[in-house]
């Protein structure tokens, strides 16, 4: 008498594989920003996310947007819509010249809620937050409901 094989199993592991590719790409996105917004697009979600650290969207020690920034920035306003957006920091860099860490921070946070608003993001829907953690580098997330 033959065994059956179970044949679930085999349909499963093809999921798992699936699921293993695709979140291997998505970690090996450059741009975080796009990708979430066109998932977004596809699965028609009501909640996206993105997040970037800092240092590759701002010069060192600087709070303003270099063109990666502005990229990451209107990528995320084009999904963004008329939704209201939750902009938040987390960390802080090392003081630079003009500014010590927080100021750091805060000056780069009205840089990307400037961004938000040119890109047409109405500034009544913009929320800012500001973590009180210092080190470790600063990391700039955006969620858009």
């Amino acid at each position: 008498m033959r065994a059956r094989s179970p044949r679930w199993a085999i349909s499963f592991a093809d999921l798992c594989l699936l699921l293993l590719g695709f979140m291997i790409i998505l970690q090996a996105r450059p741009d975080g920003a796009a990708l979430a917004n066109g998932l977004r697009g596809a699965l028609n979600a009501k909640t996206w996310r993105a997040e970037q650290q800092a240092s590759a969207l701002f010069d060192g020690g600087e709070a303003v947007l270099n063109a990666r920034g502005r990229g990451f920035v209107a990528d995320f306003a084009r999904g963004a819509g008329q939704h209201r957006v939750r902009l938040a920091s987390h960390g802080t860099d090392p003081q630079s010249a003009r500014f010590d860490g927080w100021e750091l921070s805060a000056a780069r946070m009205a840089a990307v809620a400037r961004a938000l608003q040119t890109a047409h993001v109405p500034a009544d829907r913009i929320a800012l937050s500001i973590d009180g953690a210092s080190g470790g580098g600063q990391r700039i997330s955006l969620e858009a409901k």
